[in-house]
């Protein structure tokens, strides 16, 4: 939502119709709320991989029990 908002802010910054500090607002907003998504998709992945790997360690641990 904020991404559109921007674009129209941007779209209206060309045709001469609105205020550039506004923009520039929503512009940061923006790149905020991006680079925040892009955090929490890391600390989640990293969190997935550590229990893959935990899980893989307790299969194999089972595998070596039942042998």
């Amino acid at each position: 939502m904020v991404l559109l908002v921007t674009f129209g802010k941007s779209m209206l910054v060309l045709r001469g119709g609105a205020d550039i500090l506004s923009h520039l607002y929503w512009s940061v907003a923006t790149l905020v709320i991006v680079l925040s998504a892009n955090v929490i998709a890391m600390v989640h992945a990293a969190r997935a991989d550590r229990l893959i790997a935990e899980l893989r360690a307790a299969l194999e641990v089972e595998r070596a029990r039942r042998s």
